[in-house]
């Protein structure tokens, strides 16, 4: 038993890593220092930029250059977000949202107004219709022009069902609503059935198959219909759906014309993705499948499978749904994604909003983003997962030049704040990508990964002195076995047998090391290289067959049945000598991570060229200075 002073000895000798205070105090003074910096680079560099540039900003120019030449070939080279194949470079969207009997300033209206159903008709319209053509032919052949058009609710998503694992079979279940719809939708996996909706089988049901090695669709092509039920009520449903997977195909309806079809509906125009795609949401309304939430991995994806069980579906290993009901409007209305945990969205805002007016801007990320990663640190996967929409959705909304029409103040859409918004999210989902790895694999820590974590000097040379202690272990079993050479005999079959088994089982507790060697590797990626990484393979990779071979012979030259009972295990200790130094306790292990992804995110922060966290430098000769490029997310800044 442990007496007091034993456990106040164990905590004095104990080193933790640095509490979360001092880490924002450290980040803090590195604010000030770059802070100091980037004033003394504006003073080279002109300040032109004060109120040329607000008066640039307000005076309605569009979010982004209609100019060619303001558009670069390429990015920017050292960006740690827009790496070719990166999984930030990675879109997220929804297919088929929106009131299709409204323009887009009638879908704004219905937002800001969430309590109405109806807009005033075109009759009694004061100025500009809220509804478009096809609306008003429909009124006008069916004698609405003075009553309008209603929706039965306030948007047609009831619920989202957010797709928890990738399927690898697609089934539509058909029927006929005032004609012919998708009424329910089935994913499948491993002979697991997540079904949803009507699933009427009057008609024979349509299923795509995917390749469980690489479960990716290559295209879906979509059209929506809103159709006049009863007097003056529109509904909506999909009456053409395309789903493209290699030579596979699976197509339900027809294409028709968008626009009015002069009898009582109204078709969207055909919604179309290509690329590597996945369906990460699926929204309902009565029932009735109306809207898919996609992602894009891009075609340049390195590791498909990886990147979808990482940072699209929660890798559970059963397929299943979240259901969402938060934020319908502005799903419906703005042309924005589902998400778990909306908390994400003022993390945003309050992101946004320094960029606009902090210098360096990227100082306030962490304590705006504070909340999330400790949520993603004690395993949240639904606040992880969030961040990873947002991010791609921001990659969305750059590549295809739109606008976040969620944000109420709509300066906040310009280009010099999206780009480096979106470098700024980058780096803090690279940190939350690495947090959902360490959950999803739960490495064990031994005393070369914690000295590599917490980067202390101390750390370093008691990881040096264990792999000291293992070698010369092993170095004394070996000479130990080698003199005793001529012991090594089979006395019996059961003598055999143990010697055998025992082996067997040191082999797999090796093994266990070693695979959780791999996983910190392919975890922390920078680890690979470094000193404490070649010393680490040593210990728990080549020791670990050494061990297993010394475990044999040993067990063979012993005769006495009590030494071979303790000698089965006993090299065990060698093995995991650097894993029994290390406090598993899991406040420590949660504090040890929480310390090394603030410092990594500062760090990646501080590697980025810190043009992107000055809004004045952004702002000055109207950001002819420097070029856009979209498909990376980044500027082209010119050479200093």
């Amino acid at each position: 038993m442990k007496t007091s002073k034993d456990i106040n000895q164990q905590e004095m000798n104990l080193e933790y890593p640095t509490p979360l205070a001092d880490i924002v105090a450290d980040v803090a003074a590195k604010n000030s220092e770059i802070e100091s910096d980037g004033d003394d680079d504006n003073s080279e560099d002109g300040s032109e930029s004060g109120s040329d540039s607000e008066s640039w900003e307000d005076s309605g120019d569009e979010a982004w250059p209609a100019e060619i030449l303001r558009y670069a070939p390429i990015g920017d080279p050292y960006s740690n977000v827009s790496r070719k194949g990166s999984p930030r470079m990675a879109q997220e969207f929804t297919m088929g949202a929106g009131f299709h009997h409204l323009n887009e300033g009638g879908n704004r209206a219905m937002f800001t107004l969430p309590a109405n159903t109806i807009l005033p008709p075109p009759a009694t319209c004061v100025g500009l219709s809220h509804y478009n053509k096809a609306a008003i032919a429909l009124m006008d052949k069916h004698n609405l022009k003075e009553i309008g058009l209603r929706v039965s609710k306030q948007t047609y998503l009831d619920k989202v069902l957010l797709v928890t694992d990738a399927p690898y079979a697609i089934r539509l279940y058909v029927g006929d609503d005032s004609g012919p719809c998708i009424m329910g939708i089935a994913l499948i996996r491993d002979d697991i059935m997540f079904t949803s909706g009507i699933l009427s089988e009057q008609e024979p049901p349509l299923t795509l198959k995917l390749d469980p090695g690489h479960p990716v669709l290559d295209s879906i092509e979509m059209q929506s219909c809103t159709w006049l039920e009863g007097k003056d009520r529109v509904e909506k449903k999909i009456t053409y759906l395309r789903l493209s997977c290699g030579p596979d195909t699976l197509v339900f309806g027809q294409m028709h014309t968008p626009g009015f079809d002069g009898k009582q509906s109204i078709y969207s125009k055909v919604e179309s993705a290509a690329g590597n795609l996945c369906i990460t949401g699926i929204g309902y309304f009565d029932n009735k499948p109306v809207t898919l939430q996609v992602v894009d991995l891009g075609l340049a994806c390195e590791d498909v499978v990886d990147a979808m069980n990482t940072c699209v579906y929660y890798n559970s290993g059963v397929i299943s749904g979240n259901k969402i009901q938060s934020r319908a409007p502005e799903v419906e209305f703005l042309g924005s994604i589902t998400t778990e945990d909306d908390a994400v969205w003022n993390t945003l805002l309050g992101c946004m909003d320094a960029v606009e007016n902090s210098s360096p801007s990227y100082g306030e990320l962490l304590p705006n983003a504070v909340n999330l990663l400790e949520r993603s640190l004690g395993g949240d996967v639904h606040t992880m997962h969030s961040v990873f929409r947002i991010d791609r959705l921001l990659t969305h909304i750059i590549q295809e030049k739109k606008t976040i029409k969620t944000f109420e103040n709509d300066h906040l859409n310009f280009y010099s704040k999206l780009i480096p918004m979106k470098q700024m999210w980058g780096i803090f989902s690279n940190a939350i990508e690495r947090i959902k790895r360490v959950h999803g694999c739960e490495p064990t820590l031994n005393s070369f990964n914690v000295a590599f974590l917490q980067g202390t000097e101390e750390s370093f040379k008691q990881a040096i002195f264990v792999f000291l202690t293992q070698i010369i272990m092993l170095i004394l079993t070996s000479s130990h076995i080698w003199k005793n050479r001529a012991d090594f005999h089979i006395q019996s079959l059961l003598h055999l047998a143990v010697s055998i088994c025992g082996t067997v089982v040191v082999n797999s507790m090796a093994k266990q090391s070693r695979e959780s060697f791999d996983e910190f590797a392919n975890i922390f990626p920078q680890y690979i290289g470094t000193t404490l990484y070649k010393i680490d393979a040593l210990s728990n990779v080549f020791s670990g067959f050494w061990v297993a071979i010394c475990t044999f012979l040993l067990l063979m030259m012993t005769s006495d049945n009590l030494d071979i009972v303790l000698n089965a295990t006993a090299l065990l200790f060698v093995l995991e000598l650097d894993e029994v130094m290390i406090d598993n306790n899991s406040i420590w292990v949660a504090s040890l991570y929480r310390a090394h992804f603030m410092k990594e995110i500062i760090k990646e922060l501080n590697e980025s060229d810190k043009r992107y966290w000055d809004p004045e430098y952004l702002r000055k000769d109207r950001g002819e200075h420097y070029r856009i490029h979209t498909p990376s997310c980044s500027f082209l800044f010119p050479s200093k």
